[in-house]
């Protein structure tokens, strides 16, 4: 009889089949008959017409085994398996037919007493996840007490060839991945003691050394791992990549919490198999610096990568700040969760090995093999330690450029602390600043800016540069602005700004300075130095009036403008004397001693950008720009004062003078109630405590 066609994709389900000489020599060694397989093969196959052929042969035999006549062939899935009428068999005959099923079934291989809940030709149209979910049903026919045993072991049929078609697809695909390789080829070695418990099986029940119920017990701790492992071959298909496939195989390890010791230990074995390959990639960006990761596979990304390896060097002009910040780029998606807390080490450890590289720096790489295990936290000692050392060597590397007189330079520059600095720009600045910017020459305020620090011993002076910025102080702050965008753009609204509001000064650090000191905070910086600026040039014109008779001969002509003009002078005091004495001095002297103690570079750029930005935030109050636009309204009510009194006496009486007076105090108190009302409005309890008590302490000065 010849069998039907058989479906490519059900061959491809079933790891073998029997053929029929290996059927007639397995019915053989069943039933201990001494007969040839030719007899066997004309007695079985006597009748070519049935499919199914009946056991009532005349033929009987007598001498205690069953009839050769009884077996049929039955089509299972395409194949043609044999069949015994169990009501004329033993039980010992049952048990071992049972076994001997059961050991091929467990092998994935199609049994007539073991079906599938569904019909055998819908295998081949199921996915390996579909075929884990399928039940098997042992025939009704044995014996009720062989059936109680053997079904409890049936499921491992599922499970074998869940794993088994994951490892033989994985094995077939060639881009499949190499941590989904790595899965098939851990789970493939698992399998290796499976395979030997089948072969030993089957050794045993030819040698007559088996019953069901020691196969039973032997199978039954198989279990649970094969269904661990099923489930680990059905969740990780699909188009997961390396991070998705080691977070789901760590999660699996973490739910074996109640499992056996052996299963445990098995998971942990390929866990630590399949992390290889990727704990490797890690280990070479964090020890060497060099991202090796042809197939994508890694969380950090080089945007310049031309190749495989990442050490090029760089030409001495593109190593800055604003280039290491955009050369990597992180990719959440590809980070496994074991890796989550310490992402930003393991990034900045191989970046940092880079930077140290261009600087052309030599040092003693790390060199510690690197893999991860669960529950310990070997792993993390070792990103820890290859981390630091990076880190610290690029902090000694900085600390050499002299960081510290650097950060010095910054308070006495921009925030107007070195002594007689502020003084003498202004009053050799005097006339370009009273002029309006479009008017103004860079190189000639250049010039100035140099003769106020010919006498200043600072060997880092020639830095310090000056530009006109083309926008206010707010509009900069609410842009956000960098010092090389600092121009407005087209179409934008053109101020008529003086010079003294659009003065800025600008240091120039040079690599690997520049590192830290980068144009983003210096900008900040900037800021922060044009509001004082303003403040104090604003102060000083009020002190020149009244130290210039002369000049300001109507202010003494009465008590009340020479009142009005010392509280103006002392507001603009008190407003500078916040943000420096107040705010940023005790911050700035905290960063100082922490450049001192520091162990790392990340701990001197996190105080530095934390120290610039709680200057600015508590400061100028940047949440509200309001704030900074109140502060240079006010100033100029105070130039447009001086203004007045410096005018030529108008003709006419002393009250009309007061008049005008009058009405310039009336305008600078009300806009003093209005900064009030906005500062307390600022300091509400909703707001941050830092900021609620910066606005305490502004309010005390200005009610003063």
């Amino acid at each position: 009889m010849n069998p039907p066609p058989v479906d490519k994709e059900t061959a491809e389900k079933v790891r073998h089949h029997l053929s029929k000489e290996e059927l007639e020599r397995q019915m053989h060694s069943i039933h201990g008959q001494g007969d040839s397989g030719d007899t066997l093969k004309s007695r079985t196959f006597g009748n070519s017409n049935h499919s199914r052929a009946s056991g009532s042969s005349t033929n009987a035999q007598t001498d205690g085994g069953p009839r050769q006549e009884s077996w049929i062939f039955e089509s299972v899935g395409g194949y043609y398996m044999p069949t015994e009428d169990m009501s004329k068999i033993s039980l010992a005959t049952q048990e071992q037919l049972l076994m001997r099923n059961l050991i091929y079934a467990f092998s994935g291989v199609p049994s007539s007493y073991i079906t599938p809940d569904i019909p055998a030709e819908k295998i081949a149209e199921m996915t390996a996840v579909e075929m884990a979910k399928v039940r098997f049903r042992l025939d009704d026919a044995f014996n009720g007490a062989f059936r109680s045993l053997a079904n409890t072991v049936l499921p491992l049929i599922g499970y074998y060839i869940s794993v088994q078609s994951f490892i033989e697809e994985t094995n077939m695909t060639p881009s499949c991945g190499r941590t989904r390789l790595a899965l098939a080829t851990a789970l493939s070695d698992q399998m290796e003691d499976y395979y030997k418990l089948q072969s030993k099986l089957e050794t045993d029940l030819n040698e007559q050394k088996l019953n069901l119920k020691e196969l039973v017990l032997q199978v039954r701790p198989w279990l649970s791992s094969l269904k661990v492992f099923a489930g680990m071959a059905c969740s990780s298909r699909g188009s997961l990549n390396s991070a998705q496939l080691v977070t789901l195989l760590d999660q699996f390890s973490n739910e074996q919490k109640t499992a056996t010791p052996e299963l445990k230990e098995r998971v942990a074995q390929i866990l630590a198999k399949v992390t290889h390959t990727y704990m490797k990639i890690v280990q070479l960006w964090t020890q060497k610096g060099i991202l090796y990761d042809a197939q994508h596979e890694f969380f950090v990304e080089d945007t310049e990568r031309s190749n495989a390896m990442s050490s090029t060097l760089l030409a001495p002009e593109q190593c800055c700040q604003a280039y290491w910040s955009e050369r990597y780029n992180l990719i959440p998606d590809r980070l496994p969760s074991f890796l989550l807390d310490q992402a930003e080490k393991i990034f900045l450890a191989g970046k940092y090995l880079n930077i140290l590289r261009q600087c052309n720096v030599t040092m003693k790489l790390l060199q510690k093999p690197l893999s991860y295990i669960p529950q310990e936290r070997g792993h993390l000692e070792i990103i820890q330690e290859s981390y630091q050392l990076p880190a610290g060597k690029l902090l000694e590397v900085i600390k050499e450029q002299r960081l510290d007189v650097h950060l010095r330079n910054l308070r006495g520059y921009f925030l107007l602390q070195m002594d007689g600095f502020a003084e003498t720009l202004l009053d050799r600045c005097q006339e370009q600043l009273q002029c309006n910017v479009d008017t103004l020459i860079p190189e000639k305020l250049q010039n100035l800016l140099t003769e106020c620090l010919h006498k200043s011993n600072d060997p880092f002076k020639g830095m310090l540069r000056c530009q006109l910025k083309a926008c206010d102080v707010a509009t900069q702050l609410a842009r956000g602005q960098t010092a090389e965008k600092a121009l407005e753009p087209e179409g934008s609204e053109v101020l008529r700004l003086y010079g003294y509001e659009s003065f800025a000064l600008r240091y120039e650090a040079k690599w690997p300075l520049s590192f830290v000191l980068h144009s983003q905070v210096l900008e900040q910086m900037q800021v922060i130095q044009r509001v004082l600026l303003f403040l104090r040039y604003v102060h000083r014109t009020l002190t020149l009036l009244w130290q210039a008779p002369a000049s300001g001969a109507a202010l003494k002509r009465t008590d009340r403008s020479g009142e009005l003009r010392q509280r103006m002078m002392l507001c603009m005091l008190n407003l500078e004397q916040y943000i420096t004495l107040d705010i940023a001095e005790p911050r700035w002297q905290s960063l100082l001693q922490t450049v001192d103690k520091a162990q790392n570079i990340d701990e001197v750029l996190i105080k530095f950008e934390d120290t610039v930005e709680d200057c600015l935030r508590l400061g100028l109050l940047s949440s509200a720009n309001t704030f900074v636009a109140s502060l240079f309204t006010l100033g100029h009510i105070c130039l447009n004062f001086c203004g007045f009194v410096e005018s030529p006496p108008i003709a006419g009486s002393l009250q009309q003078f007061d008049r005008v007076v009058g009405e310039y105090e009336e305008e600078f108190s009300s806009f003093i109630t209005t900064i009030l009302d906005l500062v307390k409005q600022l300091g509400s309890p909703s707001g941050k405590d830092g900021e609620r008590q910066s606005c305490k302490q502004l309010l005390q000065r200005l009610e003063e």
